[in-house]
């Protein structure tokens, strides 16, 4: 019987730790694209004392198909070890040194440990063919490195992306209202002024 408790207990044990360990090769869907879902709210990370500094580094305009380099600098916080998720509204994420791409946005390989007090992780981005503004989603991780959910803390930062030299975006189609509705309308406007001006000249042959 007590052998059967010990394993019954191993086995306990191993699932509790799995379950931190669970991302520690990295996870998508926690930049702060999606709204309400973050490092914290999943339960993955939490209970740190001080909140880390998360800055995205790299140029804020592109040309059409460029590609350009990119930084998501991690300060502060537990400051032992980092980790990341990185995500866009349209352009192209191209993995760096420490990350890969996973469901089309960007996590760390491993965690990532602090030198000299901040964590970096390196990636591209190519430019999309269409002008315009595009967003880039962080989320960064400073853990304390203990394998459990606690005493870890995350930030998040944005970075807009000005895209030219592409094509321009086609706008909607506006169905209903707007200058379509109007010019539909303007026959019938006209007939009903030319038909007053015929009444009203009828009018004044007839009293002259």
């Amino acid at each position: 019987m007590r052998s059967i408790l010990s394993s019954v207990g191993a086995v306990a044990v191993c699932l509790v730790a799995g379950s931190a360990f669970a991302n520690s090769t990295g996870i998508s869907g926690r930049s702060g694209k999606q709204n309400g879902v973050s490092c914290t709210a999943s339960g993955c990370h939490g209970g740190g004392t001080s909140n880390p500094t998360v800055t995205l580094e790299g140029p804020t305009a592109l040309k059409a198909g460029e590609t350009g380099q990119y930084s998501l600098v991690i300060s502060g916080g537990p400051g032992s070890k980092a980790g990341m998720n990185v995500a866009t509204d349209g352009a192209t994420l191209t993995a760096g040194s420490g990350t890969k791409v996973l469901n089309g946005e960007l996590t760390h390989t491993l965690p990532k440990g602090f030198t000299s007090g901040s964590a970096r992780f390196d990636f591209s981005l190519v430019a999309p063919a269409t002008n315009g503004t595009y967003k880039v989603y962080a989320a960064g991780n400073s853990v304390n490195g203990n394998s459990d959910a606690t005493g870890d803390s995350h930030a998040n930062a944005t970075l807009d992306v000005v895209v030219t030299g592409g094509t321009d975006p086609v706008p909607p189609k506006d169905d209903e209202g707007g200058c379509s509705a109007a010019t539909s309308g303007a026959p019938a406007v006209l007939i009903a002024v030319f038909a007053a001006l015929a009444a009203r000249r009828r009018r004044r042959d007839t009293q002259g």
